[in-house]
């Protein structure tokens, strides 16, 4: 019996024109059936990340479950927050989507999560750690991991750590989702190749939307840390596509990292 298509929506304003169309996802061996709405106008991708969200809890429930299966059990859970002082890759549209949910804040709240990212600068600044798009755009695997080693051991927390959980988890970026252990927990906070067992999920959306939006537009990789400020010198242009070709260029490019 095939499996039930999983349920996918973006963000959908009043009175806007949407479409819901049914398609199936490889991901490794497994095909994992959507059906998806999305605005049929042209739209930014930010109202599209809900469904990108949305396929990556499923891909995984889908890997967590194949790690159980082998008999090893995530050890990430609440109040371990190690992973949270590396320097995390977002999308450009995740960067604009973060700095409208911290406009949205109440005023008090907003002021003190801004102070924080202004102080995670500060101290990257302090250890030598240059940041900002050309900084993370290394073009090599080394220089990315490099990079992420530097990053790590400057020990900055991401402005949304609070008592070592993340304060903002229900739209925190795709590359948060995909990390999740096997390995001990406590070995998250001094990780090397050989003492943190990741859980495979079989292809990276993360990639694959920062990949689609460099082609789009030019804007690649992020710094969650700049989120603020890139936002703040790069807002929306006048959108080129609609939401159905946005969520199948995306899902191009997974599933050709997928066979990777």
């Amino acid at each position: 019996m095939p499996p039930e298509a999983l349920q996918l929506s973006a963000r959908l304003a009043p009175d806007v024109p949407a479409a819901t169309g049914n398609v199936t996802i490889k991901i490794g061996d497994d095909m994992i059936p959507i059906c998806v709405t999305v605005p049929v106008e042209p739209t930014s991708l930010e109202p599209l990340l809900p469904v990108f969200q949305g396929f990556l809890a499923a891909m995984s429930d889908r890997a967590v479950g194949q790690a159980e299966a082998a008999g090893r059990q995530v050890s990430c859970k609440a109040g371990c927050g190690a992973c949270c002082r590396q320097g995390v890759p977002i999308a450009p549209s995740e960067a604009r989507d973060i700095a409208a949910h911290v406009t949205a804040m109440p005023p008090e709240r907003q002021a003190h999560v801004r102070a924080r990212f202004a102080a995670a600068k500060q101290a990257l600044a302090a250890a030598g750690i240059a940041h900002g798009p050309e900084a993370f755009n290394e073009t090599t695997t080394h220089a990315r991991l490099e990079f992420g080693m530097a990053y790590f051991r400057a020990g900055v927390a991401c402005p949304f750590l609070e008592d070592e959980s993340c304060s903002i988890h229900p739209v925190r970026p795709l590359a948060c989702r995909e990390y999740l252990v096997t390995s001990p927990a406590e070995n998250c906070r001094w990780p090397t190749m050989d003492n943190v067992s990741p859980v495979r999920l079989g292809g990276s959306l993360s990639q694959a939307l920062i990949a689609t939006e460099a082609v789009m537009d030019g804007h690649g990789r992020l710094l969650l840390v700049d989120a603020l400020d890139w936002a703040a010198a790069n807002p929306v242009t006048e959108p080129a596509h609609n939401g159905p070709s946005l969520v199948k260029a995306v899902f191009d490019v997974l599933a050709k990292l997928s066979d990777v």
